[in-house]
């Protein structure tokens, strides 16, 4: 009877020490819907720890396509994306010398937007799926966009309270949950910057922005791009884009392409920008992970480490003005005229 109390403990110690595995599922590719594949790459969750599984990257057989195959089951989304998860806690995770940088640029980036809009500010119906805090929101309603007519989409639910309270319709949940709430066909313009990667089916995803795309209506992607000298460079399993577990597919030129024409949308711009954060990233899970050093890791922190953004955005800068694609692909793609 002595010994229970001692083997409850010692229970209870093998459940703490125990791995954190996630709950993986298989999954067919995509872009194409394919289930035939060959191995690519491997790694772990290098940045938040959020399991110990080591997990598998897959190239469809039929069209290229990289994917996570296994990977976590919808119900472990809260598990893979902590409170701790840098989009989550944006103003107060990013040095704040680099964020005003970044402000700086952004609003260059949002002006650029305005390029493909057909219709004058006051009547422009803009949807920002995965607008986090709601920077770009904000931002436009700046320039003169009333903001009854700046939508959002976000994950956080607090995210999403603060920004219907400043009076932005906005909307909590995955695009696929909350676009029957959309006003169908009326957004002259949607952007979707650094998502596409980390939903179900990018498939789908594309198909349901066409159907609220207003004729003519553009939308804005940005995503990882696997045509890229650092992912060359690191492509076994430490590359910053791959960001196990959460980037359930990864593109190119080609996949992306396939992908607009069959949501029927129409390819108007490729533009090449940089990033940074890869390059450093891919770095820290070398030192982290073979070299077993966390203390030099730690200086390779894409969020705080000003010396190593600025090296990094210059020779991307310099690279995609020389022609050379880098490692975030940007595709400005309109709804065909009906």
């Amino acid at each position: 009877l002595n010994s229970y109390p001692t083997f409850e403990i010692f229970e209870r110690s093998l459940i703490f020490m125990s791995p954190k595995m996630l709950h993986l599922e298989s999954v067919r590719c995509g872009v194409c819907d394919g289930d035939r594949w060959s191995p690519y790459a491997s790694g772990k969750d290098y940045e938040y720890r959020t399991s110990d599984d080591t997990f598998e990257v897959v190239q469809c057989q039929a069209c290229g396509n990289l994917y996570l195959n296994p990977r976590p089951i919808a119900a472990e989304l809260p598990t893979i994306y902590p409170p701790t998860y840098y989009s989550y806690n944006y103003e107060t995770s990013i040095n704040p010398i680099a964020l005003k940088a970044k402000e700086i640029l952004d609003r260059r980036k949002v002006k650029t937007w305005l390029k493909s809009v057909r219709v004058p500010l006051e009547k422009l119906v803009f949807l920002d799926v995965g607008c986090g805090h709601g920077r770009y929101l904000k931002m436009l309603h700046q320039l003169g966009v009333p903001k009854s007519q700046l939508y959002g989409i976000e994950m956080s639910q607090a995210g999403v309270d603060r920004l219907k309270a400043a009076g932005y319709p906005c909307f909590f949940g995955r695009l696929e949950e909350v676009a029957a709430q959309l006003p169908q066909r009326s957004f002259d313009s949607i952007v979707l910057l650094q998502v596409i990667e980390h939903v179900e089916s990018p498939r789908y995803t594309l198909q349901l922005l066409s159907q609220l795309l207003s004729p003519g209506g553009c939308l804005i992607l940005e995503t990882p791009n696997t045509q890229s000298l650092d992912f060359n460079l690191f492509r076994q399993g430490y590359w910053g884009g791959y960001h196990f577990p959460r980037h359930w597919n990864l593109f190119d030129r080609q996949t992306l392409t396939q992908l607009a024409t069959q949501a029927n949308l129409e390819v108007k711009q490729v533009n090449f920008l940089p990033s940074p954060a890869f390059w450093i990233l891919s770095l820290h899970h070398i030192i982290a992970d073979r070299w077993q050093n966390p203390t030099l890791a730690n200086f390779f922190d894409p969020l705080q480490n000003l010396m190593l953004l600025s090296l990094f955005t210059g020779f991307d800068l310099i690279r995609a003005k020389l022609g050379f694609s880098t490692s975030n692909i940007q595709l400005v793609v309109c709804n065909r005229q009906i």
